[in-house]
């Protein structure tokens, strides 16, 4: 078999996977379907634009050039189409229309007796290297704050050396040889041309399909931390920075407070107005709570109407100022719910950690008696449990 015919073989396989990996992504695993259709049509046009540009297709080569131009610029729209509609960023449809129309009209140039022939591949080479140096600058910011510097760097990497890549084919179309003796022979060119093709395309896939599954595992996290309904932390995630409190007040000897919140008569409000009331309640003292807390504190839903709220670096005084707070907080607010208005209390019991011998589960069980006491003297206040002073 001759290298033209494993050059090809190379460049299908290639442009045939990722363009394959996107249509999974996108139908069967429903992963940014959007998104993915855009990238399966960008490798599906690149991979056609550059078989049409270095392989002999059968066609007339002035043909070739005006697809594979059209192609390019096709290629490299979707490729930032795709990240604007995976970051939600506004899509300006004319714009990027025109941007294939007007150097895909040069195109037409190729027909013209007096026309040049290289004037469709260059102008459309230039255009694509300068949409993806557009794409990389709208969405480096979004990448670094969403995933990581490091993810934005490689994406500017790799955009960047495509478009370089571009502006490559736009220079050897204009035949430029600036050291004619040091010009590799036309085959070696084509070979190399297919080989850096077809690598980008993977590189730009693999930066694409990582940001794409990240997304989905920073997804999944946040679910097995966090509540549906309120969006607070839920019990196994306060549970964990409970623990990690414990080990710093055992080594380093720094209290905190523990605080347990009860809506009061919150099966009244269930029984009276339905469960769709109850749930606006449980949103609206979760979003209360949390906006009155502090930075560093931890708000949880603990389970039913009850909520967990952690105070890192918190003494005896200091916590019950924090429960007065958010307690009077939620006693200001009155909740709309249809054409009325909810009037909302908690109660909260509170403990505070000095001991570093005393068990965690004691430490709540102390918070929950507490929590008892204010409801059985009337609710709406706040009553601290004892202090546990270390031995």
């Amino acid at each position: 078999m001759e290298l033209r015919h494993l050059l090809l073989a190379y460049v299908l396989l290639t442009f045939a996977f990722t363009t394959s990996m996107w249509f999974i992504a996108g139908t069967w695993m429903g992963l940014s379907r959007k998104a993915a259709s855009d990238w399966m049509r960008a490798n599906l046009t690149g991979g056609l634009a550059l078989v049409l540009l270095l392989f002999d297709t059968g066609l007339p080569r002035q043909v070739c050039l005006m697809l594979s131009s059209c192609l390019m610029l096709i290629s490299a729209v979707s490729t930032r189409r795709g990240l604007q509609s995976f970051f939600r960023q506004p899509q300006a449809l004319v714009k990027q229309v025109m941007v294939v129309l007007i150097p895909s009209a040069l195109n037409l140039l190729v027909w013209l007796p007096s026309g040049l022939l290289t004037t469709g591949i260059v102008s459309s080479s230039l255009v694509a290297a300068a949409i993806m140096i557009k794409a990389a600058s709208d969405t480096h910011t979004v990448l670094a704050r969403e995933f990581r510097p490091g993810t934005a760097l490689a994406a500017d990497i790799v955009l960047g050396v495509t478009a370089l890549f571009c502006v490559g084919i736009a220079i050897g179309a204009l035949g430029l040889r600036f050291l004619p003796a040091w010009m590799p022979s036309p085959a070696t060119t084509q070979t190399w041309l297919a080989i850096t093709a077809s690598g980008l395309t993977i590189a730009v896939s693999f930066v694409l399909g990582y940001i794409v599954v990240m997304r989905l595992v920073y997804r999944l996290q946040h679910l097995s931390q966090h509540d549906s309904l309120t969006g607070l932390l839920n019990r196994r995630a306060i549970e964990n920075s409970l623990d990690k409190e414990a080990q710093r007040l055992q080594r380093f000897g720094e209290v905190y407070s523990v605080m347990l919140v009860d809506i009061d008569h919150f099966k009244r409000i269930n029984d009276n107005l339905g469960h769709a009331a109850g749930d606006e309640v449980l949103r609206a003292v979760a979003a209360i709570l949390k906006d009155h807390a502090r930075e560093v504190d931890r708000v949880a839903r603990y389970g039913g109407e009850e909520f967990c709220v952690l105070l890192p670096h918190t003494d005896h005084e200091g916590a019950l100022q924090a429960a007065e707070r958010l307690r009077s907080a939620v006693h200001r607010t009155d909740i709309p719910w249809q054409d009325e208005q909810i009037c909302v209390t908690i109660s909260t019991g509170l403990a505070t950690a000095q001991d570093p011998d005393e068990p965690l589960h004691a430490l709540l069980k102390r918070a929950d008696d507490a929590l008892y006491r204010a409801k059985t003297e009337g609710r709406n206040r706040v009553v601290a449990a004892p202090t546990c002073k270390a031995a």
